[in-house]
């Protein structure tokens, strides 16, 4: 087990130092592009899309393992909940004004990895009554009961793989479901998961996802093809750093897309 740790911690370091520099990119797809860029966007998106594992990126059980174990002493500062919970309210106030006015407050929406909750509580805040969330980590439902105490008085908390939950849940059980960062973390061997999705869904999906950033645990997709493959049609979409000068930190280069079943 011990050799094991060791080997999978050279292979990140070689992963980061030489293969990312190589063939992976960042969100910056938009912001500066480049010919190469373009390329590799496609080889990328194409092979996450046919859900090959590819070597030096990490199994879905080692995916699975990470976010399971996210919590606020984690190494990953941007990832711990805590730091989810102080997230500002302008993404979600532009996902409410995107998806507006197909989508109605009286709605049944379920966010897939919602962590700590924030996105749910801006939503609730806006008027939203009908909500639930998928999460993976029970240390991120902690930090929601502490930096959102009265939030699971007003919505559904599903704990466990999104997988696994999705499909014990009924065609058409949530009128729309929603994500925001988290299917670009959705393992290429588990895209069985969109299939789930656009089951489970009855009126509409909304992604608002990085679809060109890329690493060991980031898989590149393009979500209109990806959706529009398995029925869904697509209403709208937009760069999200294009609706304004200064764009919404920490999105800049997320594409949001909203499907009609």
């Amino acid at each position: 087990m011990h050799l094991k740790r060791v080997f999978k911690k050279i292979q990140n370091r070689i992963f980061h130092r030489v293969l990312g520099k190589m063939f992976f990119q960042g969100e910056d797809f938009y912001t500066k592009p480049s010919l190469k860029k373009f390329f590799i966007r496609n080889i990328n998106q194409f092979v996450n899309e046919k859900g090959w594992q590819t070597p030096f990126i990490y199994t879905n059980e080692e995916c699975l393992d990470f976010w399971k174990s996210i919590d606020n002493k984690s190494p990953s500062i941007g990832n711990r909940p805590e730091n989810y919970a102080k997230k500002e309210n302008t993404i979600v106030e532009f996902l409410h004004n995107f998806w507006t006015p197909e989508i109605e407050k009286a709605n049944s929406i379920l966010e897939i990895g919602c962590n700590c909750g924030a996105n749910l509580f801006i939503l609730n805040r806006l008027g939203y009554i009908n909500l639930t969330g998928v999460e993976i980590n029970p240390m991120a439902i902690k930090e929601m009961e502490k930096s959102f105490p009265r939030l699971k008085e007003n919505i559904n908390i599903l704990i466990g793989d999104i997988g696994e939950i999705l499909r014990k849940m009924k065609d058409g059980e949530a009128d729309i479901i929603f994500t925001m960062g988290v299917c670009m973390h959705i393992h290429p061997t588990k895209n069985y998961i969109f299939e789930e999705i656009a089951r489970v869904a009855k009126k509409y999906i909304c992604t608002i996802e990085p679809e060109t950033a890329n690493s060991n645990y980031v898989f590149a997709r393009n979500y209109r093809r990806v959706f529009e493959k398995l029925g869904c049609r697509q209403l709208k979409s937009v760069l999200v750093g294009r609706i304004s000068s200064e764009g919404i930190r920490g999105n800049n280069d997320c594409i949001a897309r909203l499907f009609k079943l």
